[in-house]
């Protein structure tokens, strides 16, 4: 499939988007680690590619709910590592997981996940076994990101339990 024009693939293992400001890493946590994490892990996994400096920045972190939904394109897809069609750009690499942890967390030790198969988010617990992955992200201006939503509520009725 051919890249669309808002997502660059910059040759170092990153994804600009160019609407968002946003720079993605273009894999996800699944394709570099072999392993399904859980959302600690997922916290962990960025804090190792802040140490190490990845593509030569050190603040990547968990996107926002709103930032994973911002992927997600019905016109466009990658396959996912079980070679089913996750509906993201195609400046990403195939093979990893089908959905991001984000950074939004609620009450009763949940997060949101964020899965490009179906393009929607759902609530699973933090310390859980589950098939999921994390997709790192930073802002391209260097600003500090606004914090995630507050966790009083799902306040856009799109989530399920």
């Amino acid at each position: 499939m051919e890249q669309t024009k808002q997502f660059k693939d910059n040759g170092d293992g990153t994804v600009t988007d160019h609407e968002s400001g946003l720079m993605w890493k273009q894999t996800d946590s699944y394709q570099d680690t072999s392993k399904w994490l859980n959302w600690f892990e997922s916290q962990e996994y960025i804090r190792k590619l802040n140490n190490s400096k990845f593509a030569g920045y050190n603040n990547w972190r968990m996107p926002t709910m709103e930032e994973a939904e911002g992927l997600h394109n019905e016109e466009e897809f990658i396959r996912d590592a079980d070679r089913l069609e996750i509906y993201i750009p195609s400046a990403f690499s195939p093979g990893g997981g089908n959905t991001t942890w984000t950074s939004d967390q609620r009450p009763h030790n949940t997060a949101v996940v964020f899965y490009y198969r179906y393009g929607f988010p759902n609530l699973a617990n933090k310390e859980g076994i589950t098939k999921d992955s994390i997709r790192a992200v930073r802002n391209l201006s260097g600003e500090t990101p606004l914090p995630p939503r507050d966790q009083s509520g799902l306040s856009s009725g799109r989530y399920s339990s």
